[in-house]
């Protein structure tokens, strides 16, 4: 009898301790995230799609200021549940999104200090996401993370896509290389200067794993927590999650009840696939808002260009400590011109920059403190009387708020400098954070980074006060897009990427940044890149050793408002540029929102074609962009209305284009053709094909 209680109490203690595992799969059965604890109850997940094994069990859990939560936990038991929805979009790439998942949460307990752990799985048939949730308890109250173990453990070294991260800028080159050699600063070119983190990487992250399997990994519902980056660990093809700290070294202040973020790894069959989910977006709450009849789509033109290539200047008299060697920009007088151009081309917007006070007074950088207040115009810029002069021809002002990130003077302004906006009429705010965060001249010192927990908070408050007085928020330096225009719809557009700006004053962008783009940056959510520049060679610097220009085709900057998704584009270029050019139809005709999209073709950083429909027509608009390889298509018309004829309108490079050396040569025809028929398209190096089908 003794031996058999000894036996009984051995058998008892291996099975509290033998590992547990949970499979969670697709609506569809293929994707699948497992989740097991092993022997010592430490949680690892691994990631599967048609039985091919994407990520091997890779570690999760945290270190929080005085305790450990990595192992030791049991099993308190879980719940599985489907969910099955479609919700309608405001505005977005198709009007209808199916949500349609497998969910599971699984309760834990660390044994030793009885902290509870939720891990919480969602299974979609684009892809897999995970959480951590730490419920209401008397054991953990206020706590601050200062590491999150989750890791990526990649079943092989894939090609992937990806740029050096740092806590403050995502304006970055992406480069192409095995997982293993990731923010390798030896073989890629890092700029120590400006806090390019080696051997890290932003998220999303794109990931070829073979031929008929593409894989992306980022973070959706970024609230209240840290922007995630991704570190390699030099242990092959294993990453793992690196959040943005607070500058004493805390990443996340938080209290239970609490969740994370998702971490997210979108899967598809082809890069294409990637561009088509809509995971991201799900895995947001639904909108915030009770009305949203106030949110609109549109296109816009801009004082802003003309800065950027030095024909005027943002100042006054000053710019970055020096005497400016162009007049000022932001005029009474040139607000109207852009306004007139405006209201004759049917365009509601106009963008002006540099017509408050404060760019006199920057000293040498993009930094500051309580320089602007941004109410008080130049002495040459008439507030009241540009909105009011807008207004009578049918446009509005669009105001640009750089706040070079001075957040303890801007955050406290937001609801006065908003209704003041709403009062003038303005619809929609850019709003700009260069520099860093709450730097003081005094101390020569900064607060914050741009990526970390304090900056996620205030973005998420400078929309959401815009939306109580019915504005709009393009964002520029922004935290990056995790799905949560979904949530606040009124969030039409953020950069965070190398945008066309790039090409006025340094070596620019490569023909193979615009069809990277699709595939990385515009998987979190839609950029601002301001396309549409008509005239590629640009007044040389003088102290620039190379050429300043934008490497493009005209038909290409036309395609990029297709293939570079915003619901408010701008049409970036001087409008002498446009007039009298005949390929500045397509950019005035070419809607802003739609019902459907549909990749065609794409390769990442090769080429990409998507079509789209127009949101309540049978009208679709293609776009096709190429790197510096001519390529040349045969595109089936099978997406268009069967009952339907259409007017083909076709923009494309003319037989004699390059980027390089005859950018502008476009030819413009037009034909019939119907669902039935076969487009061809041909493209030029570094050039791109804008397509307007038109319901007979």
């Amino acid at each position: 009898m003794r031996y058999f209680f000894s036996l009984l109490a051995v058998m008892l203690a291996t099975a509290c301790t033998s590992p547990q595992s949970f499979v969670l799969k697709s609506p569809d059965g293929a994707q699948q995230i497992s989740l097991k604890l092993d022997e010592n109850g430490k949680p690892f997940y691994s990631v599967s799609s048609s039985d091919f094994e994407i990520l091997q069990p890779s570690a999760m859990g945290f270190e929080l200021k005085n305790t450990t939560l990595s192992e030791g936990f049991k099993v308190l038991g879980s719940e599985t549940s489907t969910h099955q929805e479609e919700w309608k979009t405001i505005w977005g790439q198709r009007e209808t999104v199916a949500n349609h998942y497998n969910e599971m949460v699984v309760h834990l307990e660390q044994k030793a200090s009885g902290i509870k752990m939720d891990i919480e799985l969602r299974a979609f048939d684009d892809g897999v996401a995970f959480r951590y949730g730490f419920p209401t308890q008397e054991k953990l109250q206020d706590f601050i993370i200062m590491d999150e173990l989750t890791s990526f453990n990649f079943s092989g070294d894939y090609k992937a896509w990806w740029n050096f991260a740092d806590f403050d800028n995502y304006e970055k080159v992406y480069y192409t290389s095995p997982i293993s050699a990731i923010g390798d600063s030896t073989a890629f070119e890092r700029r120590p200067d400006k806090e390019e983190r080696p051997n890290m990487c932003n998220t999303p992250l794109t990931v070829e794993v073979k031929d008929d399997l593409f894989v992306s990994i980022h973070e959706a519902d970024l609230t209240d927590y840290a922007g995630m980056n991704l570190e390699n660990t030099l242990q092959g093809a294993k990453l793992k999650a690196h959040l943005t700290p607070w500058l004493n070294g805390d990443l996340v202040r938080t209290s239970a009840p609490m969740h994370t973020p998702w971490r997210t790894i979108q899967i598809g069959k082809s890069a294409g696939a990637l561009v088509e989910s809509d995971m991201i977006m799900n895995l947001n709450p639904p909108c915030a808002y009770e009305n949203t009849d106030w949110i609109e789509t549109y296109k816009y033109i801009g004082l802003w260009w003309e800065l950027h290539i030095g024909k005027t200047a943002w100042a006054e008299k000053t710019q970055f400590g020096k005497p400016i060697k162009h007049p000022h920009g932001a005029t009474t007088e040139s607000s109207k011109a852009y306004i007139d151009f405006a209201a004759e081309h049917g365009i509601p917007d106009v963008l002006i920059e540099g017509w408050d006070k404060g760019w006199d007074d920057m000293e040498g950088s993009w930094t500051g403190y309580g320089i602007f207040d941004w109410k008080t115009s130049t002495d040459d810029f008439d507030l009241e009387e540009v909105c009011r002069y807008a207004k009578s021809k049918g446009v509005r002002m669009m105001m640009y708020h750089e706040t070079i990130s001075d957040i303890d003077h801007y955050e406290p302004a937001m609801d006065s400098l908003y209704k003041m906006c709403h009062d003038l009429g303005i619809k929609t705010i850019k709003v700009g954070y260069t520099g860093d965060v709450n730097y003081d001249y005094d101390t020569k010192t900064y607060r914050q980074h741009h990526h970390g927990q304090y900056m996620v908070r205030h973005y998420k408050k400078m929309v959401q006060t815009a939306a109580q007085h019915q504005l709009m928020i393009i964002n520029h330096e922004p935290i990056k897009f995790t799905g949560e225009q979904r949530t606040y719809p009124n969030l039409m557009a953020r950069e965070g990427a190398r945008g066309q700006e790039y090409n006025a004053w340094s070596v620019g962008n490569s023909p193979q940044h615009g069809v990277v783009l699709p595939f990385t940056r515009i998987l979190g959510g839609p950029i601002d890149y301001t396309p549409g520049i008509f005239n590629m060679f640009l007044p040389q610097k003088s102290w620039a050793k190379f050429e300043v220009r934008v490497r493009s085709t005209i038909a290409k900057e036309l395609a990029f408002f297709l293939t570079l998704y915003s619901p408010m584009p701008m049409a970036a270029d001087l409008p002498e540029n446009y007039v009298d050019n005949p390929a500045f139809e397509f950019i005035k005709q070419v809607p802003t929102n739609w019902s459907d999209s549909k990749v065609i073709n794409g390769k990442i950083g090769e080429y990409f074609t998507i079509a789209r429909q127009e949101r309540g027509t049978d009208n679709w608009y293609l776009g096709s962009t190429t790197n510096e390889e001519a390529r040349d298509f045969s595109v089936p018309l099978n997406f268009l209305n069967s009952d339907k004829r259409y007017k083909v309108t076709i923009y494309g490079d003319a037989e004699d284009a390059h980027w390089e050396t005859n950018p502008h040569a476009v030819e413009i025809r037009e034909v019939e053709l119907g669902a039935t028929d076969v487009l061809d398209i041909k493209l030029a190096p570094g050039g791109g094909q804008a397509v307007a089908f038109e319901a007979i």
